[in-house]
């Protein structure tokens, strides 16, 4: 009797102990929450014993305009981005999308989980988006007009238009936001594959429950091959504008670069959620490291509720 009653224990504890948990939101129509973000992106060349940052501040409203059993349709605007720092750096890390849709609002629709399936103002976005990425580009030529020679204006112009999809909306939506994490099903110890604009990683996660909330911790490991980081480098190089002349560059080059430890990336980074049980986030954060071609690259982001309709 003793023995099946300390099995029926075990048991029972194996059980919790793998129970999963499906990350869904529990919105009501008419919530609204803001949340301000604080981002500090350091890039750096040991080698040339050099070093350069930005510091990025913005706030997210977010609003449910519907709830229904479906799911919801949710807006979301940035506002009041200031950028502290290299411009560079910002545009390196793709972080100008980010100021390029500040006070552009966002209307997307989600499934009865929250996650996101559609961007209903598709149009709208990119029209005022595109605008706004033109006015950056013109004073990054106007600063450094020696640019023209490597990568005329234009072509620059026509690369970062392409950028602007639907999908790529959607992407910073989620990956700036705790929307992300809507619609998996999760428990401690579970991995998964990620692509992070363009970087394949893979994430473990650990969840620990609250008696109103969940704290999700996601450990982040890097999972790219030799091959996998020079379709990276071709990839971005291309849509930044870059002819065939220098891709064909760093083809013939690559071979050197391998030989200096520079044709491979190591990213290693920890990310950190607290939801409510109505789905809502209190705080959200990462913390990732990137070694790639010689350079490490460090962002930090920290992201708190500051305003909120619910009691």
């Amino acid at each position: 009797m003793k023995k099946s009653f300390l099995t029926f224990v075990l048991l029972l504890a194996v059980t919790a102990l793998n129970a999963q948990t499906l990350i869904k939101a529990n919105f009501q129509k008419g919530d609204q929450a803001t949340y301000e973000s604080v981002t500090d992106i350091k890039v750096s060349v040991p080698m040339a014993g050099n070093s350069e940052s930005v510091k990025t501040n913005n706030q997210t409203k977010i609003t449910v305009k519907d709830a229904t059993a479906d799911g919801y349709v949710i807006e979301m605007t940035t506002t009041n981005v200031k950028m502290e720092g290299s411009q560079e750096v910002a545009q390196q890390t793709g972080n100008m999308l980010n100021q390029c849709v500040s006070n552009v609002p966002i209307l997307l629709k989600t499934d009865a989980n929250g996650k996101i399936t559609d961007l209903l103002n598709y149009e709208e976005v990119q029209a005022k988006t595109s605008k706004l990425a033109m006015v950056f580009i013109d004073s990054v030529y106007k600063a450094k007009p020696e640019m023209e020679k490597a990568l005329p204006k234009y072509k620059m112009a026509m690369s970062v238009n392409s950028l602007l999809t639907k999908e790529a909306f959607i992407e910073s939506a989620e990956n700036n936001t705790f929307f992300i994490l809507f619609g998996k099903t999760l428990k401690t110890g579970d991995k998964e594959d990620m692509n992070m604009q363009g970087i394949k990683t893979f994430v473990t996660y650990e969840v620990n429950k609250e008696p109103n909330a969940l704290n999700i911790i996601g450990k982040i490991k890097g999972n790219m091959t030799e091959d996998d980081v020079k379709a990276f480098f071709i990839d971005k190089m291309k849509k930044m504008g870059a002819d065939e002349a220098m891709v064909s560059q760093l083809d013939a080059n690559w071979g050197q670069m391998k030989q200096m430890g520079m044709a491979k990336m190591d990213v290693d980074g920890t990310s950190m959620t607290k939801l409510l049980n109505s789905g809502w986030a209190t705080e959200y954060s990462t913390d990732v490291k990137t070694k790639m071609m010689g350079m490490e690259m460090f962002i930090t982001s920290v992201t708190k509720l500051v305003e909120k309709s619910w009691k």
